[in-house]
């Protein structure tokens, strides 16, 4: 009988066609539809996992769209769940094609969140060091993948909210089934109901990648590892004719195979070999993408992959139109009146609960989530509450699902998975002022007293470094805090004539205070403190007088920050602004002065220790110049008011950076080839990342310095 429907299909559908276009249709079809009579038969759409290749399965869906061919059913995984869901829940081609190439999938399928995300608080040692280990019970802990995808999490979740009271798959406006692996044995899952957050993200957990997801009792990971290509799985929900868009290369050659890396990956991919045999032969039209030149990684290519899948979307047109004209002679579709998709109306919170929580507590999830029962709500409110409490960098992952009670009500239960306590961290850091560096870092949160993160830092190097913080969180929205900190460090201080170095001094620096910070936003921090310090100068190379000597003083401060970076290194967007106004008083100073081995009288120095006010900013801006490219802005400087210490306290222009104490970055010379009492430096680039990771940025500066210490300095195009 099914010949019966394809004979009758292809004697409609294939005599007004091309011969090209009889050809691709009569390779790609086998057996597809059953029944007799004058009924419509179903059609099945199955999309293909391949990584960022899956978004080539978009240009298929707009060729479907415009061909005007209802598809019945629809089965996806991995990548293809992704493009499949939000097709089957109503979002017409074009707006999937408008948010793919919104999203920012390097920023999804990255192991680390945007900077935006993370709390102000937190944002100076985010993502600082190349290694971070956690520890529980004192031994190293390793989790089932990389990447936890809290972003992807939340971004799927804001596309999946107009139908957050359907957890029946079948219910969608076309039924949808995604496949995924259980971990544990190895068994195909397919899942059709509950948390379709919950469904597609376990569909697209690549093993060892992404962590893999708990439903039920099971963990779940990728379902390419058994079914790649679910035209199966569309068969056996009801399709008698079944379209299939593969994105997938398959199993590699022996002679691409070079690393353990290559081999582990190809092992797990033995299963869905297999399985694609079959499922190819039950497509009825099979649509491949070569796009050899792309990987499943290549989500830096997401524009390109987008129109290498249109291209085949126009290709494939003539094939849709055809065949939808054909069954619209059986049985004309019923006309779609009004939007596929359910419309997203606000949500009334009735009860908030949390599981999932061992270390921290509920008053401070609570706190930092800021939402209440009662409250309304739209989806961007309940992404931007988890957020900040995501932010704080106690938490790996949280989830949630929204159980419907009737009259736009919801019970919001979240699920919380929290970051290990202890974390040890490392980098390599090379500064031409400072030498090579080790740097260690250890971590602990809830340290003595709980809702409390403090960190100690070691720089190991010919310029030693250490740096200690400790930090509580208070209020009832847990966005204020105290916190303690200590500074030290030994460095280099040269001293030029003419940008000749002829003197060379060690100058030490310790700093210990307190202060008390508020952050309105996760980018926005108001504080202020107060803090003791200590600084040393000693003589290593000098061939005049000779200053040796400390002093001690206290530094009361007010600081205000905004940064909205989207990155930590080279950023392409947002800002970076710190302020801080200070008044150095009750000083100690303990100094004497040298020449051939011989002390001169204090007075020789000429230095006046009185109280004096100072004003440090940091400005930088960044704006997007296309895909790779970021123009800076950047306005860098301190004022000392009252001031008369000579090298004490004063500014070091120079350097990329802002590496040490009172530095002031200015591109072109060393730091500290220019010493100040007062100085501004403007500069404005281009960056461009040549290649990845690799970036170039001509920098025009413009130095301003008030002192007659400093020379005038042209304006230089590096």
């Amino acid at each position: 009988m099914r010949q019966i429907w394809l004979i009758w299909i292809y004697v409609i559908a294939l005599l007004p066609m091309s011969a090209d276009a009889q050809q691709v249709v009569q390779e790609n079809s086998g057996a597809g539809m059953s029944g007799t009579g004058a009924r419509r038969p179903r059609i099945g759409l199955a999309l293909s996992g391949g990584g960022a290749k899956g978004l080539a399965h978009i240009g298929i869906l707009e060729a479907i769209d415009s061909a005007g061919l209802k598809i019945d059913y629809i089965a996806g995984t991995s990548m293809g769940s992704i493009v499949g869901s939000l097709y089957a829940i109503g979002y017409p081609a074009d707006s999937i094609e408008a948010m793919a190439r919104r999203i920012d999938w390097t920023a999804l399928f990255a192991n680390q969140p945007p900077l935006t995300d993370i709390s102000f608080e937190e944002k100076d040692e985010f993502n600082r060091y190349l290694i971070e280990v956690p520890f529980e019970h004192g031994k190293p802990k390793l989790t089932s993948g990389m990447i936890t995808g809290e972003q992807l999490w939340l971004e799927l979740a804001k596309l999946y909210y107009p139908v957050k009271d359907i957890k029946d798959f079948s219910c969608f406006n076309i039924p949808f089934k995604c496949i995924a692996t259980d971990v544990a044995t190895g068994e195909m899952v397919t899942l059709d109901s509950g948390e379709l957050v919950s469904a597609v993200r376990a569909s697209i957990a690549i093993p060892s990648v992404f962590t893999a997801v708990k439903i039920g009792d099971r963990k779940l990971v990728d379902g390419g590892v058994v079914r790649n290509f679910p035209t199966i799985t569309a068969q056996d929900m009801g399709a008698e004719y079944i379209i299939g868009s593969n994105v997938s290369s398959g199993l590699r050659p022996a002679e691409e195979l070079i690393t353990p890396l290559d081999i582990l990956y190809q092992l797990g991919f033995y299963k869905a070999a297999e399985d694609f045999g079959k499922a190819r032969k039950i497509t009825d039209l099979y649509i491949d993408h070569p796009g050899k030149k792309f990987t499943a990684a290549s989500f830096n290519n997401a524009e390109a992959i987008i129109e290498e899948g249109k291209r085949r979307g126009r290709e494939y047109y003539p094939v849709f139109k055809r065949l939808a004209d054909s069954l619209n002679a059986i049985q004309e579709a019923p006309p779609v009146t009004g939007p596929r998709l359910p419309y997203a109306h606000d949500i009334e919170l009735t009860t908030i609960s949390v599981k999932g929580l061992k270390h921290s507590d509920e008053n401070f999830f609570m706190g930092r989530l800021g939402l209440e029962s009662g409250g309304c709500y739209r989806s961007e409110d309940l992404r931007e509450a988890v957020m900040n409490v995501f932010g704080t960098r106690f938490y790996k992952q949280i989830t949630y699902d929204l159980v419907p009670e009737g009259m736009g009500r919801y019970r919001m239960l979240m699920t919380v998975e929290e970051t290990p306590l202890t974390y040890v961290k490392g980098s390599l850091h090379y500064n031409t002022y400072s030498d090579i560096a080790a740097n260690i870092n250890f971590t602990r949160r809830n340290f003595l007293i709980p809702n409390s993160r403090s960190f100690l830092t070691i720089g190991i190097s010919e310029s030693p470094r250490f740096k200690a913080e400790y930090f509580k969180y208070l209020g009832n929205k847990r966005n204020v805090g105290f916190g303690l900190n200590m500074h030290y460090e030994d460095n280099p201080l040269n001293i030029y004539s003419n940008f000749d170095r002829e003197q060379v001094y060690r100058n030490k620096y310790f700093g210990a205070g307190a202060l008390m910070q508020v952050m309105p936003t996760r980018n926005m921090s108001l504080g202020g403190g107060v803090r003791i310090e200590n600084l040393r100068l000693k003589p290593k190379i000098a061939n005049y007088i000779q200053m040796r000597g400390d002093v001690w003083q206290y530094n009361a401060h007010f600081n205000f920050g905004v940064n909205t970076l989207n990155r930590k290194m080279y950023p392409t967007s947002g800002m970076d602004v710190q302020l801080e106004t200070g008044y150095i008083f009750g000083h100690r100073p303990d100094f004497a002065a040298y020449e051939d081995g011989r002390e001169l009288p204090v007075d020789t120095l000429e230095l006046s220790f009185s109280n004096y006010q100072r004003i440090v900013a940091k400005m930088n801006y960044y704006i997007p110049l296309g895909y790779r490219g970021a123009l800076q802005l950047s306005v860098n400087g301190g004022v000392n008011f009252d001031y008369n210490q000579s090298l004490v306290n004063a500014y070091l222009l120079g350097g990329l950076n802002p590496f040490t104490r009172n530095n002031v970055p200015f591109v072109g010379i060393y730091e500290g080839e220019v010493i100040s009492p007062s100085v501004v430096a403007t500069q404005m680039g281009v960056q461009y990342e040549v290649y990845k990771n690799l970036f170039l940025t001509p920098v025009r500066r413009w130095p301003c310095t008030t002192s007659p210490m400093v020379p005038k300095l042209p304006v230089i195009i590096i």
